[in-house]
């Protein structure tokens, strides 16, 4: 009786130390899973925002926002502002017409960096010329990284920032 307690006794503690043993493993890779998932999921909200990017270049409408690095579009512009918005004013066909940002970032900013502010409604954020492309032209802007983010407002808004007047709103 005293040898069945006594292999009983060593094989609780040989059971003790095995789960005390597989959660000191699991404490110590619960650090890497987590880490793990986190940068999938990271990876995976990249991907579906350069999903949505691309669904708004296959489908442009007036009054989008592109935000594209204007000095690989035009050698000639201003190296130290380079970052500028692009809002799409008519779309003929296959050639689109877009009125050109005045207002130049030296590094990239988000669409609510460049609209902050209501900036989109003053007159020196728009330049009085216009540029036209193909829509082939942007797919290879799209493409080549020009294009580093576009915005289509929701009503008169991006992210909460007024970006033109009720007047301007498409009815397509």
């Amino acid at each position: 009786m005293t040898n069945t307690l006594l292999t009983s006794d060593i094989n609780m503690v040989r059971v003790t130390n095995m789960l005390r043993s597989a959660w000191q493993v699991i404490q110590i890779w619960s650090d890497l899973i987590l880490v793990m998932l986190l940068l999938l999921l990271y990876f995976a909200y990249g991907e579906y925002q350069h999903q949505n990017r691309m669904q708004l270049i296959n489908e442009p409408k007036i009054n989008d926002f592109y935000f594209v690095d204007y000095h690989l579009i035009e050698p000639a512009s201003d190296v130290r502002f380079r970052y500028i918005p692009l809002k799409v004013s008519s779309i003929d066909g296959d050639l689109i017409t877009f009125k050109l940002g005045n207002i130049g970032h030296s590094t990239q900013v988000s669409a609510t960096e460049h609209v902050k502010y209501d900036m989109a409604l003053k007159r020196i954020f728009f330049r009085p010329d216009d540029l036209v492309v193909s829509r082939q032209t942007i797919f290879n802007w799209a493409d080549e990284g020009i294009i580093y983010d576009i915005a289509r407002p929701t009503n008169i808004f991006i992210n909460g920032w007024i970006v033109m007047n009720l007047s301007d709103l498409s009815t397509d």
